[in-house]
């Protein structure tokens, strides 16, 4: 098996003390109110009330990956996208974590003709692009309900997502395409539409027997629904957020809106600056592993990033003898050329802040000659 890349003491430290938007308060955010209003909804539409079921942050592998039908393969790969502690423990990628040991306690308590709704909300952790729709520390609740095995049904699959989303954003249609999963079967992906885009917000599916046989559970006995939903995106919709940083800005104009699922009242949009910066690379880095690169380059301005794209990649031997050493770029590298955005949701950034930070991006992430890379 090979070696997983794992992250630092801090980091680990860092994540540990994120606050988790899910969780109730006497001042709960918004967050916390959608998963709310979404199991208060199911429950109102006739099906059971939720068993709410929370877990650790750090988890095994095998709860995150190998009960849900992943491979070992596919843990290997998933260290682009997954935050490893050590080589059998990460920070939970999916809320679905949760889930294994919930379904085997429900399915041991369930009496015959009965349904139970497990609901598992929680922070996650991703290694992740950015954009105003993505961020590596999204919230998500898994909702599962387990009954007879004739419960797994397209038919009462759609309703579960019907009744979910009239809770979550009555206003907004939806569509789904077809979208296989490891421990479901019939898996969909479902988007909603919102100013003529689709975005997606949950994926589900029929429990999977191979899965129910897995953990020991009798497919002949028990059946049901699997369905997981990005909290994020829900609440942005609901209350139309332009910028999912906006969920955990300190700004207070902001927070002041934050605890209620009401329109947003646009504070002050300020201006953005953007600069495309072309560096020698490491070749074959994804675009979510030159995502983290970066944030841990920003450090705590890392707030400031609105979005980075790659707008281009290229190998050593495709580029002139001139770009080549313009870059610094050493044979066996790629040249990477990098849109950043940055914007702050409080005040203005200036042109020598906002210099510096691509500065330090720059430094940071190149990999070539000393001094080679440059900033368009």
């Amino acid at each position: 098996m090979a070696t997983k890349t794992c992250i630092t003491p801090t980091q680990l430290e860092h994540a540990l003390a994120l606050k988790d938007l899910t969780l109730w308060s006497s001042n709960s955010h918004a967050v916390h109110l959608m998963a709310s209003e979404v199991l208060e909804g199911l429950r109102e539409r006739g099906w059971p009330t939720a068993e709410v079921v929370t877990g650790p942050r750090v988890v095994h592998a095998r709860e995150n990956y190998a009960l849900l039908g992943y491979s070992p393969d596919e843990v290997t790969l998933g260290s682009e996208h997954t935050r490893w502690v050590d080589q059998e423990r990460l920070l939970r990628t999916q809320t679905t974590s949760q889930i294994p040991a919930a379904l085997q306690a429900a399915a041991t308590a369930r009496k015959p003709g009965e349904m139970r709704l497990i609901a598992a909300p929680g922070i996650t952790f991703r290694r992740d692009t950015r954009d105003r729709w993505h961020c590596a520390e999204p919230h998500q609740m898994d909702v599962w309900v387990l009954g007879e095995p004739a419960l797994s049904n397209r038919k009462d699959l759609l309703r579960l997502v019907r009744d979910i989303l009239e809770a979550a954003t009555p206003s907004l249609g939806w569509v789904f395409s077809d979208s296989p999963h490891h421990y479901t079967d019939e898996g969909i992906e479902v988007n909603l539409l919102a100013d003529e885009k689709a975005i997606e917000v949950l994926e589900c599916g029929c429990i999977a027997r191979s899965l129910l046989e897995r953990l020991g559970i009798d497919p002949e006995q028990h059946g049901g629904l699997a369905l997981g939903m990005g909290l994020d995106r829900l609440t942005m919709l609901r209350k139309g957020l332009p910028d999912i940083r906006l969920l955990r800005d300190e700004h207070p104009r902001v927070q002041a809106q934050m605890h209620d699922l009401s329109q947003w009242r646009p504070v002050s949009r300020l201006p953005s600056t953007s600069r495309d910066i072309s560096l020698a690379v490491s070749p074959g880095l994804s675009e979510e592993a030159l995502t983290e690169k970066m944030l841990n380059a920003a450090g705590e301005h890392a707030c400031w990033i609105e979005e980075m794209q790659i707008e281009g990649r290229w190998a050593y031997g495709d580029l002139p003898e001139q770009a080549i050493q313009r870059l610094g770029l050493i044979p066996g590298q790629e040249n990477v050329l990098l849109h950043i955005v940055l914007r702050d949701a409080s005040r203005s950034i200036t042109t020598e802040e906002a210099n510096q930070l691509y500065g330090v991006i720059q430094s940071a992430m190149h990999e070539g000659e000393p001094g080679g890379g440059y900033r368009l």
